[in-house]
């Protein structure tokens, strides 16, 4: 059971890697676009608009491998219980063992991303502020994921 959770292990950190990449270039490159604002918002060139469309496709998917695969197997190693959890309790343990700093934060996450699935024309300044908040926030998501390789180095797990 160990080895396959290895496996597991090393596949969503090789793709949460990827993700981090691309996050990081894309903020890069759009650093001077943020703060955005609602005025111009619908007159940035196609390319930023690319670089924003990387950046939520590229925080959703970091947030799917670590919340659908990382965590629920770093949980199964240590609990040495493989029955299924609801994420919740999963997000709590985590941080009672302080691999996440907070659960909320995981949340508030989460809900920039659902905010950021509805793209309603009507809901601009939403989509604007969503945007600004996920822009320097997404770094959370990603401190997660070191805190979790961090901590299964220093079991000697990975």
């Amino acid at each position: 059971m160990m080895e396959i959770n290895s496996v597991k292990l090393n596949s969503v950190f090789k793709e949460c890697e990827s993700h981090i990449q691309k996050l990081n270039s894309a903020c890069k490159k759009l650093e001077k676009n943020f703060p955005l604002v609602v005025d111009i918002f619908g007159d940035l060139e196609e390319n930023t608009v690319v670089l924003i469309d990387q950046l939520i496709y590229r925080f959703t998917k970091l947030q799917d491998a670590i919340g659908h695969r990382l965590f629920p197997v770093i949980f199964t190693i240590l609990e040495s219980d493989s029955d299924p959890r609801p994420f919740i309790d999963i997000l709590n343990y985590l941080e009672k063992i302080k691999i996440i700093e907070s659960a909320e934060e995981w949340q508030m996450l989460r809900n920039l991303r659902n905010n950021l699935a509805h793209d309603y024309p009507e809901s601009l300044k939403q989509t604007v502020d969503t945007l600004n908040i996920l822009y320097t926030k997404w770094r959370i998501l990603e401190d997660m994921y070191h805190s979790s390789g961090n901590y299964l180095q220093g079991l000697k797990l990975i």
